[in-house]
């Protein structure tokens, strides 16, 4: 899944990565509050990449979307989908 709008295919600051990751609209009928929450682990494991560290919190069954946020625009995924429990592959 992608954000609706464009961005150059690849992300390489914080910036970016906080526009692009709010470029995802919540899904109908889930928590505004619950997704706010999952933009900011998204944005937590932005900052790790980016910044060439691994990630230590939880990224397990979360929502699809989410998942989502964490692929460059180019469809290169920010860390290794094998590595999250409960991924499914949109």
């Amino acid at each position: 899944m992608t954000p609706p709008i464009s961005f150059p295919s690849h992300i390489s600051n914080l910036d970016s990565a906080r526009a692009y990751i709010q470029a995802f609209p919540c899904p109908t009928g889930f928590s505004t509050f619950a997704w706010k929450q999952l933009q900011h682990t998204a944005l937590s494991v932005w900052h790790a990449y980016l910044n060439g560290t691994t990630y230590r919190g939880s990224l397990h069954f979360c929502r699809p979307e989410f998942y989502g946020m964490l692929i460059q625009p180019d469809g290169q995924p920010i860390i290794p989908a094998g590595q999250i429990r409960g991924f499914k592959a949109a």
